[in-house]
């Protein structure tokens, strides 16, 4: 039986009829399959087109940090005001550039078309290779933007910087990019009834690129992401979805487990959802709860990605609805943040909180100063910021018995202080008011006038649509 050694070396002799030697080639040997000036010009490209497109998507509103007085550090991993999308994959242009060496796609399959068994195969391709030639995505080690086995690995989210998160999604697009362009590559070659000698070049070339993003991906998918790093997990999930929707209908070994991925993404916003914090830092009103501030960013991710994420999802069993999913988690996680807030403080001393931050301010329109020095236009910036915050407050939603609670509460606090500057106002008409006519019926021109009564009509209706 011929070594291995021998039959290579025959394998190496070129057809009698040299129909299909490479120009300028010694006969037997192959420089290399993979051009690799080809190759970073490409990527260079590749950079270059997620570079343009980059492009900053905004967050609700101002984050808790920014309430708090403490700036923002771009560089260290907390939360900012915004994240970055960037380009889909099958929107990079590379122009007409080309991976492989002119010729050596059929210089490769003469290699591997005698042989049946597939190890043999690929022995003597890596024998017919010079010492530096390459036929592997993986193997160009000069190349930093291709993902590699061992040298590319997430550790967690402390890690992540905005600079750190944009080599990532680089390194993420660029590989997937070449795998695909490679492909394109193999597959348009006129291989006459070697349809199945096709997939296995391409298996070869870019199976380990294809192994090493399932690596990456899912190290993302498992790393435990809170709300303070909300704007790079964004970034970098928007940029696995890509990944995973790419590659989803290649055939190689784990390509089963995409879909997982993909749910496991789903869980960790959930995760970052019920662990967002319960404490609202300041005292404003209008401050967001951070959960929800997390829902909307959230939402917005699956409403840009939702023809990719649905798709892999199905494609896995997963019938389930993210969106869906995500509105019962935050629902769950507003009602623990209530429930600790109500028993930190206690009812009483929550509806005093709750009325000294919203209503008690009202009432330097109706004492003091003001109602010693009767003006009409007292009353009509008094009228303009009750309404200001009914506005805000009709739809909030409150338990039934609490909600009974603190209208009486804010009827007690506003509506007796009103009716003794209503009825002063009446009694002591300036020239200005000739008559209490003018009051309760105020001319076109002016702003409308309302009684005690019918203020208290309107506190009653809080909370209820």
């Amino acid at each position: 039986m011929r070594s291995f050694y021998s039959l290579a070396l025959t394998l190496r002799r070129p057809p009698v009829d040299g129909a299909h030697q490479i120009r300028q080639t010694p006969p037997g040997r192959i420089p290399s399959f993979l051009d690799l000036t080809q190759v970073d010009a490409v990527t260079a490209a590749i950079r270059a087109a997620i570079t343009r497109g980059a492009r900053p998507i905004p967050s609700l509103g101002p984050r808790q940090s920014d309430l708090s007085g403490d700036d923002d550090d771009d560089e260290s991993g907390h939360p900012t005001d915004q994240h970055l999308w960037y380009p889909p994959i099958q929107s990079l242009q590379v122009g007409d550039a080309r991976l492989f060496v002119s010729g050596s796609t059929e210089r490769l399959r003469e290699l591997v078309r005698r042989l049946p068994d597939p190890t043999l195969r690929w022995s003597a391709v890596r024998d017919a290779l010079e010492d530096d030639g390459l036929y592997r995505l993986s193997d160009v080690l000069e190349n930093p933007w291709i993902l590699k086995a061992g040298t590319d690995t997430f550790t967690g989210p402390c890690e992540l910087t905005n600079e750190s998160t944009m080599i990532w999604v680089t390194k993420l697009k660029t590989t997937t990019k070449l795998v695909h362009l490679s492909k394109q590559e193999i597959y348009e070659q006129n291989w006459e009834s070697c349809e199945e000698l096709k997939e296995e070049c391409f298996a070869e070339v870019a199976g380990q690129c294809l192994q090493q993003l399932l690596v990456v991906a899912c190290s993302f998918s498992d790393a435990r992401w809170s709300d303070g790093h909300i704007s790079q997990q964004l970034t970098v999930f928007d940029a696995i979805v890509d990944v995973l929707f790419n590659i989803q209908d290649l055939h190689f070994n784990r390509s089963g487990e995409i879909a997982g991925i993909a749910n496991k993404m789903v869980n960790a916003f959930e995760g970052v959802i019920l662990g967002t914090s319960n404490d609202i830092h300041g005292s404003n009103e209008s401050t967001i709860h951070p959960a929800t501030d997390v829902l909307i960013q959230v939402l917005d991710f699956f409403r840009r990605n939702r023809d990719m994420v649905q798709p892999i999802l199905e494609s896995g069993g997963y019938n389930t609805d993210p969106c869906f999913d995500m509105f019962n988690y935050w629902l769950s996680k507003l009602k623990e943040s209530a429930e600790i807030m109500f028993v930190e403080k206690g009812q009483r001393q929550y509806i005093k909180s709750y009325l000294d931050e919203c209503w008690v301010a009202l009432l330097i329109y109706l004492d003091g100063e003001y109602l010693k020095k009767l003006r009409r236009a007292s009353l009509d910036k008094f009228t303009e910021e009750f309404f200001s915050i009914c506005d805000r407050q009709m739809t909030w939603k409150v338990r039934t018995e609490l909600k009974m609670e603190m209208r009486k509460e804010i009827v007690k606090l506003i509506v007796p202080k009103y009716g003794n500057f209503f009825k002063a106002l009446l009694a002591n008409p300036s020239p200005r008011w000739p008559s209490r006519f003018k009051v309760m019926w105020p001319a076109k021109s002016q702003k409308p006038v309302y009684t005690d009564r019918q203020l208290e009509q309107i506190i009653m209706e809080l909370f209820e649509r």
